[in-house]
Formats: structure tokens, sequence, C-alpha cells
């Protein structure tokens, strides 16, 4: 029975959370062969004001400065 945590910051919306879901639970299936009904996957939402990289809280206007944090995409 493969259970599939996913943590993030909250989403925008329930189409969003139901999009993710649906689509890991389709790519476990797949991947794995484990049958559908046997799949779940948990989402934790985060706020920014609970997460931090470098010691910046997410919420911080200045979080990507002050943490050097990268956009995916960035190079370094």
């Amino acid at each position: 029975m493969p259970v599939v945590q996913i943590t993030t910051w909250p989403l925008k919306d329930e189409g969003a959370a139901r999009a993710l879901v649906e689509g890991v639970t389709r790519v476990v299936h797949e991947s794995v062969g484990a049958p559908l009904d046997k799949i779940s996957v948990y989402i934790t939402e985060v706020p920014p004001t609970r997460w931090a990289d470098a010691g910046v809280l997410g919420s911080d206007p200045e979080f990507r400065a002050k943490s050097r944090r990268l956009a995916y995409g960035d190079t370094p």
C-alpha cells in the first residue's frame, strides 16, 4: 500500500489539489503497479510563516535575497 505525503505551501484552489492528488496517484499506479484503491496521497499545507530556508521565513518580503534561494530554472 503506497502512501505518498506531499508538503507544500497552501494551494490556491481545490482544483489544483485535486489535480495533484490524481496525477501522483496515476504515476504511482503506472510506476509500481499498485492498485488505485491501495494508493493514499496526503497533502500537508504549510503557510510561509511556518517554513524557512537558511533561517529566513518564506513570508519575508526579501526571502529570495536573504535566503539566496534560487527559483526553479535559475542558474547559480
